[in-house]
């Protein structure tokens, strides 16, 4: 009974379902469930048609998508309260990549058809919708240019300070992932990872503990370029 209060609570601070509301939540719970499920699990397959929809409760999930000519990376990873590949569901298209689980992972299952006919009915849902394509937009669009235009070391930067508090402004950006996975998720090899980590904490703007990067002060990592934002204290892509 304890787990299913603690999952419950979960689910209600999912940023989703906190746009969506109380009863829009009820509606698309009635038919769903929860999967705890070890690292390594495979939720979905790219090219597979949709048969849920996956809310990430607790844990890391990995997009990895295979090439033509066969090579795989990692496209994004999701963190707990996260909706991931709803386009695919909403649309009733194959998945354009897989849904690895990084960690051991908590994940709720809503069945696709209930919720595509649960938003065709419900404007808070329809609106919950927009909202989240709308934030998953930007992190993609964010992303790219981070790619193209970014240093390795800056690219890094910016990863870290998304794991740290905006308000407390310092703190541990935990990386419970596999090395690999955040390499190809920031575009470089895990060799690079390790001397992009190394330059940073040489600079002063981290220190490597066993927890994972502590961060002294997340506007440091962010750097210069990123001041305007902050300012106006717009959310973070993620």
């Amino acid at each position: 009974m304890g787990r299913r209060e603690t999952t419950y609570a979960m689910i209600e601070r999912a940023p989703f379902f906190q746009a969506a509301g109380a009863m829009a939540m009820a509606e698309l719970l009635r038919p769903s469930f929860t999967q705890l499920l070890p690292r390594g699990t495979v939720l979905f397959d790219q090219g597979e048609e949709p048969e849920f929809l996956h809310l990430l409760l607790e844990g890391s999930v990995g997009l990895q998508a295979k090439g033509d000519l066969g090579g795989t990376t990692v496209v994004e990873i999701f963190g707990k309260g996260e909706v991931f590949l709803a386009p695919a569901v909403i649309l009733r298209l194959p998945y354009l990549a897989s849904a690895v689980a990084l960690t051991e992972v908590l994940v709720l299952m809503i069945p696709a058809e209930h919720f595509r006919t649960t938003v065709r009915g419900s404007l808070e849902l329809s609106r919950a919708c927009t909202e989240l394509l709308s934030r998953h937009w930007r992190l993609m669009v964010d992303q790219v240019v981070d790619l193209k235009l970014n240093s390795v070391e800056v690219r890094l930067g910016r990863f870290l300070a998304r794991r740290v508090s905006e308000e407390a402004g310092a703190g541990c950006a935990s990386l419970p992932e596999p090395r690999a996975a955040i390499a190809a998720r920031l575009g470089m090899t895990p060799e690079t990872l390790s001397r992009a980590l190394a330059a940073l904490e040489g600079r002063g703007t981290l220190r490597r503990t066993p927890d994972g990067p502590a961060v002294a002060d997340r506007s440091a990592l962010l750097g210069r370029s990123d001041s305007p934002r902050r300012r106006r204290r717009a959310p973070d892509a993620t």
